[in-house]
């Protein structure tokens, strides 16, 4: 039966639910290992410990969700569990949920589709938002999961993940997307890519000072030519490029380069 193109998150459940999918494609034997994280770790880091989840994608359901979600929440773990995603999006900061529902997610799938499917568990995706904890509060968290389980076509059917309160040491702008390879045999961890979302359009906008430096970039000037060039530290120009790299979502100067031109900035 062909299922419908998924586009967005909320797409994506929607296509699951005329389809049957086989008890064999689910299958989580030997998931209890890696979930059975806190036997693990010292007392004194109990607290530190994440909340740990298995999300079903053919259901919308959380098939686990640790006891750490009080801890890092301030909810229960079983109102996760019975709530699923759309207790989830009930919490979910709107313009974050916006964000991954239209951008994000879109990402994801195109790591995904670019892959074996027989990688996809290898592949960690990151992202930080915010959600409504059991108080009422919007709080920063950082999740951290991999799609363990996908089908033949290549959708992903299965995500385990990790959350963590980062309330403390993240802002909610910029959100920042990183997906990393984890080498199956070493375990040597890869950065395969990183895309960063601006929850304002205007914070996308290139400042004067950054407008400036695009041209010297393109002369081939160094951090410290084009520094002296602006009457300028070195480190205040290595920080508008950076920030430039973040807005253009581009990993070098060549790229930034041709960003700048393709934008009318230069």
């Amino acid at each position: 039966m062909a299922s419908k193109k998924a586009v967005t998150w909320l797409d994506y459940f929607e296509q699951f639910h005329d389809e049957k999918i086989s008890i064999g494609q689910l299958n989580t034997e030997g998931i209890e290992n890696l979930i059975n994280v806190k036997q693990q770790v010292h007392n004194i880091l109990n607290h530190s410990v994440p909340m740990i989840y298995l999300l079903d994608y053919t259901t919308g359901k959380y098939a686990f969700v640790s006891k750490e979600c009080e801890s890092h929440l301030s909810f229960s773990h079983t109102k996760m569990m019975e709530g699923g995603v759309d207790f989830v999006m009930e919490n979910y900061h709107p313009a974050d949920l916006k964000l991954f529902n239209d951008q994000i997610f879109a990402d994801r799938l195109k790591v995904l589709s670019a892959i074996p499917v027989n990688q996809h568990k290898d592949h960690i995706f990151s992202f930080n938002y915010r959600v409504k904890n059991g108080k009422g509060e919007f709080i920063n968290v950082l999740q951290r999961n991999s799609f363990i389980k996908s089908d033949e076509n290549g959708r992903p059917l299965l995500s385990l993940g990790v959350l963590t309160n980062v309330n403390h040491f993240k802002t909610e702008n910029p959100v920042i997307q990183l997906v990393e390879k984890v080498d199956p045999i070493t375990g040597n961890v890869e950065a395969v890519q990183k895309n960063t979302y601006f929850l304002k359009a205007e914070d996308k906008i290139f400042s004067r000072r950054e407008k400036e430096i695009l041209p010297w970039l393109a002369e081939g000037l160094t951090s410290k030519q084009i520094a002296d060039k602006l009457f300028i530290s070195e480190h205040t120009v290595i920080n508008h490029k950076r920030n430039m790299h973040d807005k253009s979502n581009t990993q070098n100067s060549a790229a930034l380069i041709s960003f700048a031109f393709r934008q009318h900035l230069m």
